[in-house]
């Protein structure tokens, strides 16, 4: 587009065209490059219905754009001006030709910009003294509201500009006089400091040309930065990662994060070039509290994140010692192809096919570079949770491997800790040295839900419940109250503790949020079980069958079944999962529960010998697990107990 010489104004807002900046009351809105030019357009032609095709050539000359990028734009220029699509103010659709801007426009010349700026800095510092002074911000934006009222620069000369600049710093001064003697000592919210951010996943520039490895990833390197801000709190990016859709508003996902600020942005990589706008907005106002763009070549996306990371440190005004600083900015690597291969292991995932996939991706990232700590601590977890799945003599030993390798790299790293400590719980069933790791896990990141929730994993193993509970409770805060995952881990808290009507709540919130977790169904479902509401436990394991039909869900029906009497049902269940067991790896664990609620012992103990010698990680939880509670009076129960290990 061509540079255009207007300044334009309508109500709060400022659009100077020369150095592309939307002003609401003085302050910076942040407006991707595209959303700038359309709204330049729209409001050249004032009133007046601008077409699609006239869109498409002012805005995106010489290249081919699809027509959703108009909705886009759009979008987020009703989302900086503030107005929804169903009550437009400044931008109506014309559907199926254009758009049209409807606002009160103000055009200003050279002359009149000068004199309005000097109003528009007398009436501004008026204000900066009263809020100085503690004056409420309602009282200031009533003030600076009724300013703005008068100014109209084509009726208006130069004289009486001034004037009416002077007069409104008479008034807002007087008012400035009556409220200080009515002042509280109460500080305002909007002084109060910030404690908590969400970081979301970032969004495309253009809707057409979506990477979401990169905008997600983007956001999982900066949470992991401002993680290692221990006064902060950071929701982890499994808790941000529903807010990634292009319509997200940033205020309403924070107000559900439960969290005072976000940080929103967008990124794009065209070839080699990568753009980037970032804003920090505070979600009690909905003020953005500091806005920047990047265009730089992808190669330096690591000093653009650091850029980021420590002027958002800045703007939560937290002071930093020397190693914080370091942690802040701390790279582990610099291989950009070696970045790319990690996030996108980090966005895979969600299925056993998709973690082995992301391990594939952290391999592919160790081979490019073999320095990167950080890849080897995800692959480790990721080899973790395999574990519980597929045979653990296959994975658990990798993750150990890979957890040591991370730490060898570098000690300080938390998820490593946290990944061994793990180890040594569920295979090599050292509890005093799972401890320790999943301690020094925690100390390192104080944000890292997934130590507090391990370790958690330990207490109920050696029946500390509350202390148990009280640390899934912990993990579920710093994941966000839409982490419906660690939601359901709590529950289990209470379903080990024996608390089931307290454990069937958790779950019941868990699927609030998503009704097609099948892990939350059959959660339910065994809480049913030990309640005698066999019917209701039957009918939510087949719900949780139904979204998908996997050996845990198979065989927790089994075991449903033979609690409730039905036993012909229940040895089905047992031959099928034998009949599996000779193509894929099946817990001999899930086989012992159903002979367990049987009661029939001997098959159950031949079934946990299986387990023992496969080192199933569920091994640990027989101490506790109310389905083997028909073998405890049985003397083989005992000795199983102390092969274990499992402390007293």
């Amino acid at each position: 587009m061509s540079e255009q010489k207007q300044i334009y104004e309508f109500d709060n807002f400022r659009l100077d065209v020369p150095n592309r900046e939307l002003l609401r009351d003085g302050t910076h809105v942040a407006l991707p490059a595209k959303a700038f030019d359309m709204l330049v357009v729209l409001i050249e032609n004032g009133g007046r219905l601008v077409g699609k095709d006239d869109l498409f050539s002012r805005v995106w000359p010489d290249q081919i754009v699809e027509e959703s990028n108009l909705t886009v734009q759009v979008s987020a220029i009703r989302k900086a001006l503030g107005e929804r699509k169903e009550n437009p103010h400044y931008i109506a659709t014309v559907s199926g030709h254009g758009y049209r801007f409807t606002g009160n426009l103000i055009t200003l010349d050279s002359e009149e910009e000068e004199v309005v700026i000097e109003r528009h800095s007398m009436s501004r510092r008026a204000i900066e003294t009263e809020r100085a002074a503690g004056v409420n911000e309602n009282v200031l934006s009533k003030n600076f509201a009724a300013q703005e009222v008068t100014r109209n620069p084509r009726t208006m000369g130069r004289p009486t500009l001034l004037f009416a600049g002077l007069v409104m710093l008479a008034i807002s001064v007087g008012v400035f006089l009556v409220l200080k003697r009515t002042k509280s000592s109460d500080t305002t919210a909007s002084a109060a400091p910030i404690k908590s951010i969400a970081v979301l996943p970032f969004k495309p520039l253009v809707a057409g040309s979506r990477d979401e490895s990169l905008e997600l990833g983007m956001a999982e390197t900066l949470i992991m930065r401002l993680s290692s801000l221990p006064e902060i709190k950071v929701p982890p990016t499994n808790a941000v990662r529903r807010y990634g859709g292009l319509e997200q508003d940033a205020v309403a996902a924070g107000r559900e994060l439960e969290v005072e600020s976000v940080l929103d942005g967008n990124i794009q990589r065209a070839g080699d070039r990568l753009r980037v706008t970032v804003r920090l907005v505070r979600v009690a106002d909905g003020q953005t509290l500091w806005t920047e763009r990047f265009e730089q070549n992808f190669t330096e996306i690591f000093a653009v994140q650091d850029s980021v990371a420590e002027r958002v440190a800045a703007a939560l005004a937290v002071r930093l010692t020397g190693e914080q600083r370091e942690a802040l900015v701390k790279r582990y690597t610099n291989n950009t192809q070696a970045y790319e291969c990690f996030i996108k292991g980090v966005y895979s995932g969600g299925t056993e096919e998709g973690r082995q996939k992301s391990i594939e991706y952290f391999q592919q990232a160790i081979g490019l570079d073999p320095g990167y700590a950080l890849a080897y601590a995800a692959m480790a977890n990721r080899y973790i949770t395999l574990g519980w799945s597929l045979s653990p003599h296959e994975t658990f030993p990798k993750a150990a491997a890979a957890a040591r390798k991370a730490l060898e790299l570098d000690e300080t790293m938390s998820d490593a800790h946290r990944a061994l400590g793990s180890y040594k719980l569920n295979y090599e069933w050292n509890w005093p040295e799972a401890e320790r790791e999943f301690k020094r896990a925690m100390e390192l990141d104080p944000n890292n839900d997934g130590a507090y929730s391990e370790y958690g994993s330990y207490l109920i193993t050696i029946g500390r419940f509350d202390e148990a509970i009280a640390l899934r409770k912990r993990a579920s805060d710093l994941a966000g109250p839409s982490s419906f995952p660690v939601i359901t881990s709590l529950g289990n808290a209470y379903h080990y503790a024996r608390q089931y009507e307290e454990a069937i709540k958790q779950y019941q919130r868990a699927l609030e949020l998503n009704p097609r977790f099948q892990r939350g169904h059959v959660a339910m479902g065994m809480a049913y079980v030990q309640l005698g509401k066999h019917e209701e436990a039957i009918a939510e394991i087949k719900q949780a069958i139904s979204l998908r039909d996997e050996i845990r869900n198979i065989a927790a029906l089994g075991y449903a079944y033979a609690v409730a009497g039905k036993r012909a049902e229940a040895r089905k269940v047992i031959d099928n999962l034998v009949g599996l067991s000779k193509g894929e790896y099946v817990r001999p664990f899930y086989i012992a529960g159903i002979y367990a609620a049987l009661g029939e012992r001997d098959q159950a103990f031949a079934w946990l010998e299986k387990a023992y010698q496969d080192r199933h990680p569920q091994m640990t939880l027989i101490g506790v697990d109310p389905a083997f509670d028909p073998l405890r009076s049985d003397p083989r129960f005992a000795a199983l107990l102390r092969r274990v290990g499992i402390p007293s």
